[in-house]
């Protein structure tokens, strides 16, 4: 980060341009040269990246001229990822010969699994095929489909959070593509962590770059001293600096002097912004993935990056614990283990976190920038072609993510205070793998799909979601998530149920608590019975060794510990129990 002598001055200003639609970028650490389209790589200067790529303030065309047999063949082939020639207009600025292909891992798998969807997320590559070419100074720019994310939001907000905060943040802007004349979607676009980004944000592109991946050595464990015991930190620079790599692992694992290896205040701001936004897919997640690390003069920082599923993507867990934010045992994610048993730097820790609620996320403040967003997309989101989501589930979205939002805030506010619990005994949040986008369910778990539905549980642990029209999930001593769409849902023995918006909302829980949002069916649950009601069209119950039966409807679920989980149609449907089934109809 920059100096924090400066930081509360700077940031400030940076919170009253966000209301007023301007992005300051006064937190590079670093400037270069503006290079012109075609002309040798260097440092894009920030303003013009700002005024001509990365536009804040409107929606700027991405228009891609492609051989149309060429552009199928990679559709089919998505999953090569194989680079194709086009001419891209970026924004008025025209370049030949670039290179065009699909990326992803999860999204790029779930669109390949859509029968009905090619909405794949694109990855530029200007200097592919002509060495040197660069649109003012970058040389790659993702194209991301907004997976997983009804509100088109999340990524931008979070990646706007990460900069208010001084983070060195990837720049990022709405776009239309269109390829060969046709409106393809709206996306957002994304810089790629390399030399622009690199030589903006430390003043020089040299070090070694890795990317955490899922593999062994992303958490940062000590493996081995080969740099083949740690496949799971990729690298991405032609520069290779193993060696300091695995001292830097050492170092974490088994010294003390951890300001020698790490840039422990970016490491602080860098598990704050998980933490406070619930981004699990993430280092703090258990997948260990989807964040960078560079090393300048054996220093190394960790880099933001990949957020469509935070604030509540992966689940309403909105109280997720801030000192213990990890999928599974503390001790196995030694970047936030080690780093918060330092007295001191657990104390800063809680002033990044306090201060990121009294800026970016005071309730005012993040209500304003989201409805201003809302005004700018809106349009662009009613009009998308190829859309994962109704415009009906994205207006439904905003309203889910400024609720879950302000709960997350409130809960958090409560942990810093000491009336909530930021810790517990060091087996981490628990947590299962998310289901994702269009009706999946997760890892180790129990998985109802109806049309557009996910339903996921585990003992000890947490019930994601996908998202589309129906989402639901339970766990003993766990909580419970919920999604976009039409029914949400349910229940845990000693824990919570959560509901997000829509046409049903439920939750059950022994020793714990029913709460149930807006809609049009709502319902209850206790120990050893049963919770029968609803409102018109969303009916639920749950119990200990009991049974929840519903029926029809958009918004219905049932769950108990040894019990069964039965209903039939609609479009919300799902339950989940320890040593329990679950069942659907329609």
């Amino acid at each position: 980060m920059n100096s924090k002598s400066a930081v509360p001055i700077l940031v400030a200003s940076m919170i009253i341009a966000l209301i007023a639609g301007i992005v300051l970028d006064g937190w590079a650490r670093g400037t270069g040269d503006s290079a012109v389209s075609g002309g040798t790589s260097a440092a894009a200067n920030t303003e013009q990246l700002d005024h001509d790529v990365f536009v804040k303030d409107k929606v700027v065309d991405v228009k891609i001229t492609i051989d149309p047999d060429e552009f199928q063949s990679m559709l089919d082939n998505a999953s090569a990822e194989e680079f194709k020639s086009a001419t891209v207009e970026y924004n008025g600025i025209k370049l030949d010969n670039v290179g065009i292909r699909t990326k992803g891992n999860l999204s790029l798998r779930s669109v390949v699994s859509m029968p009905d969807s090619d909405r794949y997320s694109f990855k530029l590559s200007f200097d592919e095929y002509i060495s040197n070419q660069t649109l003012l100074g970058l040389t790659k720019i993702n194209i991301n489909n907004n997976y997983s994310d009804a509100t088109y939001m999340r990524e931008f907000l979070t990646y706007e959070l990460a900069e208010s905060m001084g983070l060195p943040t990837p720049k990022y802007s709405y776009v239309n593509v269109y390829v060969n004349g046709e409106l393809k979607g709206f996306y957002l676009a994304v810089e790629q962590i390399g030399d622009s980004y690199l030589e903006r944000n430390f003043g020089n592109a040299y070090g070694a770059l890795y990317k955490g991946i899922m593999g062994n050595g992303s958490d940062l464990l000590y493996a081995g001293d080969s740099e083949s015991d740690y496949p799971g930190l990729s690298r991405k620079s032609e520069k290779s600096n193993d060696d300091v790599l695995i001292d830097m692992i050492k170092e974490l694992n088994s010294g003390t002097d951890y300001e020698s290896v790490i840039n422990v205040e970016d490491a602080l701001g860098y598990i704050a912004l998980n933490a406070v936004t619930t981004n699990t897919d993430s280092y703090i997640g258990s997948n260990k993935q989807n964040y960078y690390l560079y090393e300048d003069e054996g220093i190394f920082s960790i880099l933001p990056w990949d957020y469509n599923m935070a604030f509540g993507g992966l689940g309403s867990n909105s109280s997720l614990m801030i000192d213990e934010p990890t999928d599974g045992a503390l001790s196995e994610r030694p970047l936030v283990d080690k780093l918060l048993k330092v007295g001191a730097y657990k104390t800063r820790y809680h002033e990044i976190i306090e201060y990121m609620l009294n800026t970016y996320l005071k309730d005012d403040v993040f209500q304003a920038r989201v409805k201003q967003l809302s005004e700018l997309i809106a349009a662009h989101v009613k009009a998308d072609p190829t859309a994962f989501y109704t415009y009906d589930q994205y207006e439904q979205g905003v309203q889910q993510l400024l609720s879950f939002t302000s709960t997350r805030v409130a809960n958090v506010a409560g942990q810093l205070d000491g009336t909530v619990k930021s810790s517990g005994d060091g087996s981490g949040n628990g947590g299962g793998m998310r289901g994702g986008g269009m009706g999946r369910g997760g890892r180790n778990n129990v998985a109802a799909n109806g049309q557009n539905n996910a339903a996921a549980a585990g003992q000890n642990g947490e019930a994601m979601q996908g998202g589309g029209q129906g989402n639901a999930g339970a766990g003993q001593n766990g909580q419970v998530m919920q999604g976009g769409g039409q029914g949400n849902a349910e229940a845990g023995q000693n824990g919570q149920a959560m509901q997000g918006g829509g046409q049903g909302n439920a939750g059950a829980g022994q020793n714990g608590q029913v709460m149930q949002g807006g809609g049009q069916g709502n319902a209850g649950a206790g120990q050893n019975g049963q919770a029968v009601q609803g409102g018109v069209q969303g009916n639920a119950g749950a119990g200990q060794n009991g049974q929840a039966m519903q029926g029809g409807g958009q918004g219905n679920a049932g769950a108990g510990q040894n019990g069964q989980v039965m209903q039939g149609g609609g479009q919300g449907n799902a339950g989940a129990g320890q040593n329990g089934q679950v069942m659907q109809g329609g």
